[in-house]
């Protein structure tokens, strides 16, 4: 019997983490596939040691994996407040992937234990989020290594979270990407390395998100009003001061409350007074909601600028990270305007043009066009389940 298995990020605390992978699940149960999420717990043996050693020179993991996760923790320790309402939102995003995923393999713990019994898929997809970042490309998992080769390989919108790769990465991005044999990406970027980098060639296609329009998304995810007045959401994950301060100069010109998220990924000195309203109790489901009912929506998420031009709202969207950064992941957003005509929406130190008159009528159908070329090209990767 063919089984597809794939490889997504079901169980991360983020709402696009869970929303793309929920999409992609949607997606595979409306074409009948039989199909599993792949589980696997790292073992820690001297191979995965060493495997680990470059990422120690890596300045994105070591901001990523080891900064901001060791700020988050000791900020959780002196903010036991904080605590409490950071464990209030880790339930709901446990909720929802509890009652949303329910296809799952057996926990496969270690890698020896991953390639074994991945010889049972037929074929093996690795879905989006930035899956193929070089802080994380050694772990051989979300790059599909532990595939046999007998097993067709395909990555859905993959995303490298940056515009080009290192020299001293470049042989390990050749090898796996040479064994793909469908290959789509998320970023007119990840294009560009993936064609330079193999032999293979990549097509853009859209986020998982977008293969559902807003009238699936309403039948996924119910209409549920969390405010009865009008109110701004105002979404960040940076740490811009300066926005948080425009938008409040926004709201009071336009009499409106602001609806916000904050300390998302760890304490945000920013958020600390920022907003009227600052629900925790806020899942996948809440968040989608939160932008379905807002009068204007200012962010510089990716899903959030996503599900606001799925839904037709007056919104923004601010740089997370400056351009020559390092670290910078603008890739994605800057691919999401230039391929929708939304390249207005960039916050540019005037809030009020977010004003201005969205075409959403080309844009939608630009998206249309974009969510059906990428449904032919799962048509053609997942053939032999048909």
């Amino acid at each position: 019997m063919k089984k597809l298995g794939i490889c997504v990020c079901y169980q991360h605390r983020n709402y696009g983490s869970q929303l793309q992978s929920y999409a992609t699940t949607a997606e595979l149960k409306r074409r009948g596939i039989d199909f599993e999420i792949i589980r696997y717990q790292k073992k820690i043996t001297p191979s995965l040691l060493f495997k680990f050693i470059p990422n120690l020179l890596d300045p994105v993991f070591i901001n990523d994996r080891i900064i901001e996760n060791y700020q988050k923790k000791l900020v959780l320790k002196l903010h036991p407040a904080l605590k409490q309402n950071n464990d209030i939102r880790n339930k709901a995003f446990d909720s929802f992937s509890k009652t949303r995923f329910q296809n799952l393999s057996p926990v496969y713990y270690g890698y020896q234990e991953l390639r074994e019994q991945a010889r049972k898929y037929t074929a093996v997809m690795v879905g989006s989020d930035q899956l193929w970042s070089p802080s994380g490309i050694n772990s051989d998992f979300y790059n599909l290594m532990f595939a046999p080769d007998g097993a067709v390989k395909i990555s859905y919108a993959a995303s490298f979270g940056v515009s080009q790769i290192k020299p001293k990465y470049k042989k390990k991005y050749k090898t796996f990407l040479n064994r793909l044999q469908y290959i789509s990406v998320r970023e007119n970027s990840g294009k560009q390395i993936v064609e330079s980098l193999s032999s293979n060639k990549a097509e853009v296609t859209v986020d998982p998100v977008l293969l559902l329009d807003a009238q699936q998304w309403l039948e996924e995810i119910p209409d549920n009003r969390l405010y009865n007045e009008p109110y701004i959401f105002a979404y960040f994950l940076g740490k811009t001061p300066e926005y948080r301060e425009a938008v409040n100069k926004f709201a009071k010109k336009k009499g409106l409350k602001i609806v916000s998220e904050p300390h998302m990924d760890t304490y945000n000195k920013a958020d600390k007074n920022f907003g009227d309203y600052n629900p925790y109790n806020v899942g996948p489901a809440e968040f989608v909601n939160l932008i379905r009912h807002a009068e204007y929506i200012f962010t510089d998420s990716f899903h959030g600028s996503v599900f606001s031009m799925l839904y037709k709202k007056k919104f923004m969207i601010f740089n997370r990270y400056s351009q020559d950064s390092a670290t910078s992941k603008n890739s994605r957003i800057d691919s999401f305007c230039t391929n929708y005509m939304l390249e207005d929406r960039r916050y540019s130190n005037d809030i009020f043009a977010v004003d201005r008159k969205i075409d959403y009528d080309c844009v939608l159908e630009k998206v249309n066009e974009h969510r059906q070329k990428s449904l032919k090209f799962l048509d053609a990767a997942l053939s032999d389940f048909v």
